[in-house]
Formats: C-alpha cells, sequence, structure tokens
C-alpha cells in the first residue's frame, strides 16, 4: 500500500509518497496551494505540479496510491470546502482520500491521531481542533478585519509601525527602527513608502527574525510585540478549547489537552517570549494543556490521516521511519 499526503499552505505546497511501513519514497515541492491567494486555476496548478513531482520521485503513479489525505490552506467555511473539493477531485483518482485546512495536518504529525487543537502562526494565522467524536470548531482564519492577531505579516507591520512611532515620538525609542533600515537598504523607513508607491512588496514575513533578534536584546517595544501576540494565540486557543470539549470558567477540563504550534513563526523562533506568553495565557484558564511546538514537516501529519483511512495504524516505529527517511524538503 502506498500514501500519498499534501500539505498546500500560504507559501508553498508540499507532497510526499509512503509506504505502509512508513518510507518515504518521493517528495515534491510546488507553489502555493491557497486558492484565496492566486485563484482555483493556480491552485490546482501547483498541488498538481507538487504531487506529480512526488510520484516522479517514487517512481509510481496516481493510480499506484491506495488513500491520499491533503491539508489546504484556505479550506475554512463550507463555501471554502466546496471550491477545494472541486480543485482535488480531478487530481486524486484514488478509492480513499479526504482534505481538510491545512491546520489539521499540523495536529495529526504533533498527536498521531489527530485529536487535539493545532495554532498556526506561519504567514498568517488560524486555530483548528478536533476532538475524539470528530466534532471540528476553527477559531479566526480570516485576517486582521475578522479578528485575527498574528502571522508572520502581522508580526512584520506591527514591527515596523513601532519602529516608526519610536522614532517620531509616539511610542518608546526602539532599536527597530535602524535594524529594518539596514533591513531595508533604506536610510528612512519613509522611503518604503515610495515601494509602495512602486508596487514593490515589502515581504513583511522577513521582518520577523529582526522582530524576535531585538526582543532578544532587551528591546521593550518588540518584547511588547511579543508578548500581545501571545496572549492573543492563547485566547484564540482558549476559546477553541471551551468549544469544543465543552468547558468553561466554571467546569474546567481535567483530562489533558494536546496544542500543538505549528508554522514558521513558531518553528524558527530564536527567542521563545511569544511562545511562553502563548502557553501561560493557555494555562491561566486550563492548567492542564499539553502544549508542543511541532518540529517535523506537517506533511507527515498528511501521511498519519491517509493511512488510517485504510485502516494502516499509525505507531511510534512508523512514525521514526518516515522521519529518518524523509529526505528533506527540495530546493525550488
Amino acid at each position: 500500500m502506498l500514501f500519498l499526503g499534501v500539505d498546500a499552505g500560504g507559501s508553498k505546497t508540499l507532497s510526499i509518497v509512503a509506504d505502509a511501513g512508513g518510507n518515504c519514497l518521493g517528495v515534491g515541492l510546488g507553489g502555493t496551494g491557497n486558492f484565496q491567494g492566486i485563484g482555483v486555476k493556480r491552485a490546482r496548478e501547483e498541488i498538481q505540479a507538487s504531487i506529480e513531482i512526488a510520484l516522479r520521485s517514487a517512481g509510481v503513479g496516481i493510480d499506484d496510491i491506495t488513500a491520499a489525505y491533503c491539508g489546504i490552506a484556505g479550506a475554512d467555511r463550507d463555501q471554502d470546502f466546496r471550491i477545494v473539493r472541486s480543485v482535488l477531485k480531478p487530481l486524486l483518482p484514488v478509492d480513499k482520500w479526504d482534505f481538510e485546512n491545512d491546520a489539521s495536518i499540523g495536529i495529526w504529525a504533533g498527536t498521531g491521531d489527530g485529536v487535539g487543537v493545532g495554532v498556526i502562526c506561519g504567514s498568517g494565522t488560524n486555530v483548528i481542533g478536533f476532538n475524539d467524536r470528530g466534532d471540528r470548531i476553527q477559531v479566526g482564519g480570516m485576517g486582521y478585519l475578522f479578528g485575527d492577531y498574528a502571522g508572520g505579516i502581522f508580526l512584520g507591520t506591527l514591527a515596523i509601525r513601532a519602529a516608526m512611532r519610536g522614532f517620531e515620538g509616539r511610542g518608546i525609542k526602539t532599536s527597530l527602527y535602524p535594524k529594518l533600515c539596514r533591513h531595508y537598504g533604506v536610510s528612512h523607513l519613509l522611503d518604503l513608502v515610495d515601494w509602495q508607491y512602486e508596487g514593490k512588496d515589502l515581504h513583511l514575513g522577513e521582518v520577523t527574525p529582526i522582530l524576535f533578534e531585538a526582543a532578544f536584546e532587551g528591546d521593550h517595544a518588540a518584547q511588547q510585540i511579543l508578548i500581545d501576540v501571545g496572549q492573543d494565540l492563547g485566547i484564540s486557543a482558549n476559546a477553541a478549547i471551551r468549544q469544543l470539549f465543552g468547558v468553561s470558567h466554571g467546569n474546567r477540563q481535567d483530562s489533558p489537552i494536546k496544542v500543538i504550534a505549528i508554522g514558521s513563526v513558531f518553528q524558527k523562533a530564536t527567542y521563545s517570549l511569544m511562545y511562553d506568553t502563548f502557553v501561560a495565557t493557555m494555562r491561566e484558564e486550563f492548567p492542564q494543556v499539553q502544549p508542543s511546538i511541532l518540529h517535523c514537516e506537517p506533511v507527515f501529519g498528511a501521511i498519519y490521516a491517509a493511512a488510517e483511512l485504510a485502516d494502516i495504524i499509525v505507531d511510534e516505529e512508523y512514525k521514526a521511519r518516515l522521519e529518518e527517511s524523509f529526505p528533506g524538503r527540495p530546493e525550488t
């Protein structure tokens, strides 16, 4: 039996093929698979390219796949699910396949059984959870206008705002200003206004490591940003836990609830202030929460979910073999 796992996120699509023993046989990389950002046609093309590369790498065809599972960014509302299904159906002529929001495969990768809450902080943010009855809850994931307060692009925006406010005396002085000027190669951050007029991408997500660096060095403005975002991520996770597991402030959950922190901001952070604040905020309401940062590729969770569709039990040996045999993400 062969399984196909797909992780179509906001910045890339990663597909892998694995066998029933947990051996990774093929890997394929494509561009963003989020139709919300690039449209249905291009999303299908990128996902298809990633799948085809993985199949060729494994030396197999799509007809050889027993089961497939896909984590797709942008699968948020019912109408989104209908669109994503139309994207995937012609690409997956296999008997057993399914998909969910990309946060779901991070939960699978972190828990092995898909039960728990996944909190994404990558280029954007999302919170999704599943209980052992199969109930699903989503909190956020639709952008700042609809209540989100996290993600690398948002953190980059806050860093530039704090730098400008400190420089102009509307906020505390911060080392972010000279750091960001060096990063962008400008003498004044207002020079970035010209970049906006010219349609240049500020690549705000690339500012996030600078923010963490300044916070680690003791910059109070940078630290406050990480604290605020960490608290909001914890508040969002608590909202999901409360609704998904039927608990409230007056009726606390006694059994452990796994919470998996997913995404590049969590996984690549060089300073733990945001994550520590996130954990502390959750534990104020739910002391028994069991948080962890995902330290493997989320696409592994897609393989675990595909294996379950084929009634294959994923044990610790299977997980270890998949991680050991994974050759690493290929270069674009």
